[in-house]
């Protein structure tokens, strides 16, 4: 399944700030964008003979292996961290 939430948290020597941001709503801004793509994928695919049925499942699969990744960046006493939830 695809990533629906990312939780993004900074912390500071005074304070922790905590977000959870749903990603289903970037899903549903990219949209069209997937789909203005779409024509230009599939004549690609016939092109380099591709199935594009495989290729959408590929797709798909690489979406739902980003769940579970972790950012973590530090720079001097702040601390960024990132999860895809």
């Amino acid at each position: 399944m695809i990533p629906m939430l990312a939780d993004l948290t900074i912390e500071t020597p005074r304070r922790r700030f905590r977000l959870w941001l749903p990603l289903f709503l970037v899903w549903v801004l990219l949209l069209p964008f997937f789909l203005v793509a779409l024509p230009f994928a599939a004549i690609a695919c016939a092109v380099f003979r591709i199935n594009p049925f495989r290729a959408l499942g590929l797709l798909f699969a690489l979406l739902a292996a980003v769940s579970g990744t972790e950012v973590a960046v530090q720079r001097r006493r702040t601390f960024i961290f990132i999860r895809i939830v």
